[in-house]
């Protein structure tokens, strides 16, 4: 299926040098993200945000300089937890609350790192990308308008829309209680209308997974092209959400089929080198918030990621800091270790020995700052969405297979998954026409 161009996919492309390097240790990666957390304030009281504990903070323009003032002079007190020579492309990231509160600031910050970045020549001064995800509320406002055109060519956008008003407007509600969807979709349609690419994130939750094929299928008639969807990692998760989930995509897989949406259109829901077994040596960790990104909030305090900050955590956890802009990263004791452990961390660290050698290890994906609410530590995975990783890995067989054989293809989508975990979740009649499925046809190319 056809999908968007990441960002680290172009610099791979544009600049293939950066790719190789000599040293076998390196911690390296195209791009790294740097997030910058504005404001904990917000203009919707969205009723699944994972930030549970919002205020009024408004991060300080002296703080954000002093970060890239950081990152781009390679100063010592970063160590090397990020500098250009393992990661040749940027990715500065704005989030909230609702990051565009503070526009007139983020433009403070962008012009700030780009002009620092070309007076020093620096390397990221043609490898940057701003990324941000708006709810949309003030989208039409005259200063977000003006710099959406003035940074458009650097711009990953994105709208927040969780498919169709009804289910929508549940969740994404102002203050009194009044959904977002048409201001949110008002906003959605005229960057898309001027021939920008607009990001999509549909969060599969238990309260809405009965929803998820209307929500999909509205996002393509809105005029997506390429839709991200995930279920969340939280708890939650029960066998009869898994047997809707399994429903939902095979609705979805026929809408697909049926539309010829493949050809020009991708959904991250259907992944054809997915739910396999993964390699033994492929330890490599699913998520980047064990040393591969960096976050700063309001107070100017450094973490992994977003997730590990006060405003996500709450009172469940003390937040997991590795450092301040005014002293650095690691340059405390506790900092120190926490940085040198985050490093140790790895997918058989993490990992029970169930879920490292699972038949269907390949694409499935964990938090690990969700670990650490949970567990107390970023190094043992959560595992409540067991189910609906295995539901996703019937409704794949079922879209591949099918689609194989339209395009009359002998190539076929093997099934991994054990029997005894699918028949709980779809029935043995429906495995059977899985497995017939997955038969070659003899006459097919």
């Amino acid at each position: 299926m056809k999908k968007f161009e990441q960002f680290q996919d172009m610099i791979g492309r544009l600049y293939p040098e950066t790719i190789i390097t000599n040293n076998a240790s390196d911690r390296r990666t195209l791009s790294r993200t740097v997030t910058f957390q504005v404001t904990d304030e917000c203009n919707l009281c969205c009723t699944y945000c994972y930030q549970i504990n919002k205020g009024k903070r408004k991060m300080k323009f002296e703080d954000a300089k002093k970060l890239i003032d950081m990152l781009l002079t390679g100063d010592e007190r970063l160590g090397n937890y990020i500098d250009a020579s393992t990661s040749p492309g940027i990715i500065i990231e704005f989030i909230g609350g609702e990051p565009f509160l503070c526009v007139d600031l983020i433009d403070q910050i962008c012009t700030y790192f780009y002009d620092k970045a070309i007076e020093l020549m620096h390397p990221w001064a043609t490898k940057f990308c701003i990324s941000i995800c708006s709810n949309g509320v003030l989208y039409f406002e005259p200063k977000v308008q003006k710099f959406l055109n003035k940074w458009r060519h650097n711009l990953s956008f994105s709208i927040t829309i969780d498919g169709n008003k009804a289910l929508h407007d549940a969740c994404r509600v102002f203050p009194d209680g009044t959904g977002s969807y048409d201001v949110a979709v008002a906003g959605a349609r005229d960057w898309i209308s001027r021939g920008y690419y607009m990001g999509s994130k549909i969060t599969i939750a238990p309260g809405n997974v009965q929803h998820l094929f209307s929500a999909i299928k509205h996002m393509v008639e809105l005029g997506y092209k390429d839709i991200n969807a995930n279920v969340v990692y939280e708890k939650g998760w029960t066998l009869d959400h898994a047997k809707i989930y399994y429903e939902q995509l095979k609705m979805l897989a026929d809408y697909w089929l049926e539309n010829d949406l493949a050809d020009d259109h991708f959904m991250a829901l259907f992944e054809n080198d997915f739910f396999k077994p993964k390699e033994e040596t492929d330890v490599e960790n699913w998520c980047g918030g064990t040393g591969f990104m960096l976050a700063m909030d309001p107070d100017g305090w450094l973490y992994p990621c977003i997730r590990y900050m006060e405003s996500s955590l709450g009172t469940s956890r003390e937040p997991l800091r590795i450092g301040h802009v005014n002293f650095g990263i690691a340059q405390r004791k506790c900092d120190k270790q926490c940085v040198e452990c985050l490093n140790k961390i790895d997918r058989r660290t993490e990992s029970s020995d169930e879920c490292f050698y699972c038949p269907i290890a390949e694409g499935c994906s964990w938090c690990s700052a969700y670990n650490y609410q949970e567990n107390g530590t970023p190094d043992s995975r959560c595992t409540y969405i067991c189910d609906m990783h295995k539901t996703r890995s019937l409704a794949n067989a079922y879209f591949w297979n099918k689609w194989y054989r339209k395009k009359h293809w002998k190539q076929r989508f093997k099934i991994y998954c054990p029997d005894e975990w699918a028949i709980p979740i779809i029935g043995e009649e429906e495995l059977d026409m899985l497995k017939e499925l997955s038969k070659e046809d003899q006459n097919e190319t």
